[in-house]
C-alpha cells in the first residue's frame, strides 16, 4: 500500500485573559520566608560613611585596650572588636579597628601594612565603605570580672550560667523568699497542666513559714544579745594577766645561775643581823655585863659587787695550754747531728776560685 499522509492538527487559538498582578507577597513560597517578610523592619537610614581596617598576625598581649591606644596616633577611634574565641575567649590574632574618616583608616592600613612588631609582620586591609556589608563589630562574648579581680571574655552562655550559680548562693532572707515564692507558681502551672489527669501537688507540697513581727523582733534581739556576748567574750580574752606576760619568773628562778640575786641576799643578811642582836640582848641580860658597846657592824656589800659574775662561769673558757719544756737530751742531740754534719761536709778548693774584678 502507498503511504498515506496524515491530515495537520488546526491550531486552536486560545482567547487571551488579562493577567493580574502579582503581589510580592504571593511569590513567597515557604512560610519561614512569608515571615520574616511581614516582620521585614524598616531600614534604618545610613548615617555618616566610616573606614574600617581590619589587622592580622596581631601578636600576644595586644588586646583591645593596647589596639585603642596604638590606633589613636592615626585619629579618632570609634570601635575596635578582637576576635575572640567563643570556647575560650582567647584572642584569635586579628581585629577590626573603625576611624571616623575613611581617608584616616586607609592611611592607618598603608602604614600599618607589613609592619614588623615583636617579631610578627602585621599584615593591614582597608574596607571602603562600599564593601561593609557585614557587621564586623557584633560579638557574643561579655567582659566579666572574675574571683582574682582579672578581667576576662566568657559567651552569653557562661555568663548566664555564672550569674545564676552566683544568684543560687545568695542565701539571703529576701533571696531564698523570692525563689521559694517562684518555684511556687511552677508548680501551679504544672497543676493546672495535669488537672486532667488527676494528679494532685497540693499534698506535697510545702509552704515556707511566714514570720510575724513578734517573731522578727525576738530573733533580731537574740542575735543583739549573741554579738554582744561574743563581743565580751572577745574582750575577756584580748585582756593579758600580769602573769601570763611574766611567765613562771614570778614564783620559779631563772636558769641562768651565773648571777646572784641581791634582794634575796639583802634578806638573809637583815635576818642574821637580827638573830645576832637578840642573840647579843639575851647574853648581856643573862651575865648582866656593864659593857654596853655597840656590835661591830657588818660590811655591806653593793648590788654591783653581788651581780657581778662568779669567776671561771661566764661563757666558755678555753683551757691554757702550756708550751712544751724543752728537754736537755733534745738539746744533746741537736748538737750531735750539727756536728756530724761539719764532719761530713767537704771544704772547697782553694786554687780553684776566681776572684771577681
Amino acid at each position: 500500500m502507498p503511504p498515506v499522509k496524515k491530515p495537520k492538527a488546526q491550531k486552536i487559538e486560545k482567547q487571551s485573559t488579562p493577567k493580574k498582578p502579582i503581589d510580592a507577597a504571593k511569590n513567597v513560597v515557604s512560610g519561614q520566608l512569608k515571615k520574616k517578610v511581614t516582620k521585614a523592619r524598616p531600614q534604618k537610614p545610613k548615617g555618616p560613611e566610616r573606614g574600617v581596617v581590619i589587622v592580622k598576625h596581631l601578636p600576644h598581649g595586644f588586646f583591645e585596650q593596647q589596639l585603642r591606644q596604638y590606633f589613636r596616633q592615626f585619629g579618632r577611634v570609634l570601635r575596635v572588636r578582637l576576635a575572640r574565641s567563643l570556647r575560650t575567649g582567647n584572642s584569635k590574632g586579628y581585629a577590626f579597628v573603625e576611624f571616623e574618616y575613611p581617608e584616616v583608616a586607609k592611611v592607618a592600613a598603608d602604614t600599618m601594612d607589613n609592619y614588623l612588631m615583636f617579631q610578627k609582620v602585621v599584615k593591614a586591609t582597608y574596607i571602603p565603605p562600599e564593601k561593609q556589608t557585614f557587621n564586623f563589630f557584633r560579638t557574643s562574648l561579655k567582659k566579666v570580672v572574675n574571683k582574682a579581680g582579672k578581667e576576662i571574655y566568657v559567651s552569653d552562655l557562661t555568663k548566664a550560667t555564672q550569674r545564676s550559680v552566683k544568684k543560687q548562693n545568695n542565701w539571703d532572707e529576701s533571696a531564698c523568699q523570692k525563689r521559694t515564692v517562684s518555684n511556687l507558681n511552677k508548680i501551679k502551672k504544672l497543676q493546672e497542666k495535669y488537672k486532667d489527669l488527676g494528679i494532685d501537688f497540693s499534698n506535697l507540697l510545702v509552704e515556707p513559714v511566714k514570720k510575724s513581727a513578734g517573731s522578727a523582733g525576738a530573733s533580731t534581739s537574740q542575735a543583739a544579745a549573741k554579738k554582744t556576748g561574743k563581743k565580751q567574750k572577745t574582750a575577756a580574752k584580748k585582756e593579758p594577766k600580769l602573769e601570763d606576760l611574766l611567765g613562771n619568773t614570778i614564783n620559779e628562778d631563772s636558769d641562768d645561775e651565773d648571777y646572784v640575786d641581791a634582794s634575796d641576799d639583802e634578806t638573809d643578811l637583815e635576818a642574821e643581823e637580827e638573830q645576832s642582836d637578840s642573840e647579843q640582848a639575851s647574853d648581856d641580860s643573862d651575865e648582866e655585863e656593864v659593857d654596853l658597846s655597840p656590835p661591830p657592824k657588818k660590811n655591806k656589800t653593793k648590788l654591783a659587787d653581788k651581780l657581778k659574775r662568779k669567776p671561771g662561769t661566764g661563757g666558755v673558757q678555753k683551757k691554757k695550754v702550756a708550751p712544751p719544756a724543752k728537754s736537755n737530751k733534745n738539746a744533746a742531740t741537736q748538737k750531735l747531728q750539727l756536728a756530724a754534719a761539719k764532719s761530713l761536709a767537704k771544704p772547697l778548693p782553694k786554687g780553684k776560685a776566681k776572684k771577681s774584678k
